[in-house]
């Protein structure tokens, strides 16, 4: 029999400060997420994007459809054609002077629906707390 090759001998080594308190994870504000342009700031704007774009088709699809069905309701054999009002048709004051209030309203309820949203966002961003935090 042949003796075994010895390994070399290792040093032993002795920890004796382990590093046993980890620091605390800082919590950071929705503004410095943002600021440093983190996937969870990335996350806070999306979503404001998203409030906007969906408040914008909202009201694209409301002017499209209320607008769009004039012609079609003045072209079909609905006695709607043929209505006078003091002498003008019908169709006249509807698309003449009924139309531009209702857009004018549209686009004022768009623009107090996307202010609605930066406002949430930004009381969002001044928040001195993480919400879903305080949701814990």
């Amino acid at each position: 029999m042949t003796p075994e090759p010895q390994q070399p001998y290792r040093e032993r080594v002795r920890v004796t400060s382990p590093l046993v308190h980890a620091p605390a994870p800082q919590r950071r504000s929705a503004r410095q997420e943002i600021a440093e342009q983190s996937t969870v700031g990335a996350v806070y704007v999306r979503s404001l994007v998203r409030a906007q774009r969906r408040a914008a088709i909202a009201t694209t699809l409301v002017a499209a459809v209320s607008i769009g069905v004039l012609p079609v309701l003045f072209w079909s054999d609905l006695p709607v054609r043929t209505w006078t009002i003091g002498g003008v048709p019908a169709v006249w004051i509807v698309l003449g002077v009924l139309v531009y209030p209702w857009v004018w309203w549209l686009g004022r309820a768009y623009v107090w629906r996307a202010e609605r949203n930066e406002t949430t966002f930004v009381a969002l961003m001044e928040s001195p707390t993480d919400p879903a935090a305080e949701a814990l």
